[in-house]
């Protein structure tokens, strides 16, 4: 909902097959979605395909749904931002993080959702790939 507000584009992946199964089974809205992608995949499916089409993931308040995909990206090495605030799933993920023992300088935590969103982006872009760009008189024709 703060994409739409914000004037951006919001993509909804859902764990349904279709817009009924979406709203009648899952209870789950698409009035602020520009664009949902059906997948029929439940829940923990859904949350791979969230988790790697998406640059980084930001985890706020949830559940067990929350700690999956965190945990997805986790292992793709994807930038995560953790939202604290007053609910337990900042702890949480950062418990998870300190048990697991593995560093990761992608993660990036904060209280000010606003900063948090700023400082995830610039973290994204530290670890972008530059566009690639084939050589003047190079063709991709020969390779195909």
């Amino acid at each position: 909902m703060g994409a739409k507000e914000a004037g951006g584009i919001s993509v909804g992946i859902s764990p349904a097959t279709s817009e009924r199964e979406h709203v009648e089974v899952y209870k789950l809205p698409i009035d602020y979605m520009d664009l949902v992608i059906y997948t029929g995949f439940g829940y923990a499916g859904r949350d791979i395909l969230l988790s790697r089409s998406a640059d980084a993931v930001i985890c706020g308040c949830g559940r067990v749904g929350t700690i999956h995909e965190f945990a997805i990206a986790f292992e793709d090495d994807k930038v995560i931002g953790i939202f604290e605030g007053p609910w337990e799933m900042g702890d949480e993920l950062k418990g998870i993080i300190q048990k697991g023992h593995r560093p990761n300088a992608k993660i990036v935590t904060g209280t000010d959702p606003k900063k948090l969103v700023e400082d995830v982006i610039l973290t994204v872009k530290k670890y972008k790939i530059p566009e690639y760009k084939i050589a003047p008189g190079n063709s991709l024709n020969g390779a195909l």
